[in-house]
């Protein structure tokens, strides 16, 4: 073999290291930017469904909450009609033992 082939041969082998180094690099830039589109999709469809979560967790929590107010709301109806009730069976006789105490008489 001759020199002139030997070189010839190593520059072509050097050309083809290049093309094969310069291909891996388009590859792996590819591929970083297919992971990053991935990445982007994973995340945003994450987020999507975690905001979805959130809004049944807010619509659940804000229906306990009408609830319960709705309850206290009727343990307060109830509560005054008893206060009311006892009012009128008892007003006379709450009137005539407050004038009593505040005149000072018996009654």
């Amino acid at each position: 073999m001759e020199y002139a082939d030997m070189i010839s041969r190593i520059v072509a082998a050097e050309h083809n290291a290049r093309a094969l180094v310069q291909q891996a690099k388009e590859k792996e830039s590819h591929l970083q930017e297919d992971l990053d589109g991935d990445l982007a999709r994973m995340r945003e469809s994450y987020l999507e469904r975690a905001r979805h979560r959130l809004s049944l967790v807010e619509q659940e929590e804000q229906a306990a909450a009408a609830e319960s107010i709705q309850r206290w709301d009727q343990k307060l109806e109830e509560a005054l009609s008893a206060v009311e009730s006892s009012y009128e069976k008892n007003k006379e006789r709450w009137v005539d033992t407050l004038f009593s105490m505040i005149v000072g008489t018996a009654p």
